[in-house]
């Protein structure tokens, strides 16, 4: 009989970090480059990505895939020796997780392999032409947040911006919102706005039935206070948040009721229960991020073939279906991805509506 103690060192173990492993023996090759090597220790981002992936080459690759993982120091040296690697043996897809790398040093470093780059950062982060991104952020969120609340009736809806927003991510707020035809009353950043008594503001801000609220920190709170002491509110206005919010905000009785739309997978899925048994501990996001990139690759090379994974394919309006639901990229190379509506109540959030399987 094998002690607690015992199997946690045995786990540990296997699961310890190496320069190069492979994981699964198929035809295809999914490569993954990551800084978990790096002088300052592994990070949890990079680890869960690194076992997400790992654990979809069990569940989802069929037999056809095998993982080439690439766990580097973090340096642009290492990181373009890496790709270098990789080029030469042949793989079909290359992710990287390093989160400050310039990403034109793996794009050198594979030279002339055709194989498409996914990238695991947000829409707004810097990257060459032909790559992808794979994370969504505060941003996306909250354009989700806002097409659902008007999905849901809300006709007036007010737009807080947090003060560290910067130039980039209000303009993606704007054309996301735009490309829903939302078209908000009044778009504010909290901290330099009041939401005073006067005449303008009553006028803009009369029978607002929604507030898209990104930030929940004390000015973003303060802002939203005001809307409603001043009157501003109808009583059955939606305050819809963000991914951005902290879980402090949560115990917030300011914003109890609001809506998020997060990204993630959920718990008591399949996924999040095998991640659990294989690494006792709950996956996450970045966990989820990792297991889909493998789903993308799996889902094309069983349906198209080993040579299915291209840059054309990747843009599949149709999109694909992993642990954190559905997601596809367009032709700028952003991703999009379908969330689930939670509610905050009692400190915490509550599924409200599953995130949609396909667009």
């Amino acid at each position: 009989m094998e002690s607690p103690q015992a199997r946690h060192a045995r786990r540990a173990a296997e699961h310890a970090v190496k320069p190069q492993e492979t994981f699964g023996g198929g035809a295809t090759r999914i490569a993954l480059i990551t800084a978990l090597m790096a002088p300052s220790g592994e990070t949890v981002r990079e680890r869960d990505i690194r076992d997400g992936a790992s654990l979809a080459i069990d569940e989802v690759g069929g037999g056809q895939l095998s993982l080439l993982v690439e766990n580097t120091d973090g340096s642009p040296q290492q990181i373009q020796e890496a790709a270098k690697r990789l080029a030469s043996q042949n793989v079909a897809l290359v992710a990287l997780s390093v989160a400050d790398v310039p990403v034109s040093t793996v794009r050198q470093g594979l030279g002339s392999s055709r194989a498409p780059l996914l990238v695991l950062r947000g829409n707004g982060a810097e990257r060459p032409a032909g790559t992808f991104a794979f994370v969504s952020d505060r941003i996306d969120s909250a354009v989700e947040g806002a097409s659902y609340a008007v999905a849901s009736g809300r006709k007036r809806l007010v737009v807080l911006l947090p003060g560290d927003v910067s130039a980039a991510e209000r303009q993606r707020l704007d054309r996301g919102l735009a490309g829903y035809g939302i078209k908000p009353a009044l778009v504010a950043v909290t901290g330099t706005t009041a939401f005073t008594g006067d005449a303008a503001s009553k006028t803009t801000l009369k029978d607002t039935d929604g507030v898209l609220l990104v930030g929940s920190g004390d000015p973003d709170v303060g802002a939203l206070s005001q809307l409603k002491a001043n009157g501003y509110l109808k009583p059955n206005a939606m305050v819809v948040g963000s991914s951005g919010w902290a879980n402090a905000a949560y115990k917030r009785p300011e914003l109890a009721g609001s809506h998020l739309c997060l990204f993630g997978p959920e718990n008591g899925s399949r996924m999040t229960s095998r991640y659990l048994d294989r690494y006792e501990r709950a996956a996450g996001t970045d966990a989820a991020y990792g297991f889909d990139v493998i789903a993308l690759a799996a889902g094309l090379v069983r349906s198209q073939g080993e040579t299915a994974i291209t840059q054309e394919s990747l843009r599949s309006p149709n999109g694909f279906i992993g642990a954190a639901a559905a997601f596809r990229f367009e032709k700028s190379g952003s991703v999009e991805r379908t969330c689930a509506i939670y509610q905050v109540t009692s400190g915490s959030v509550k599924l409200m509506d599953p995130a949609p399987r396909s667009f």
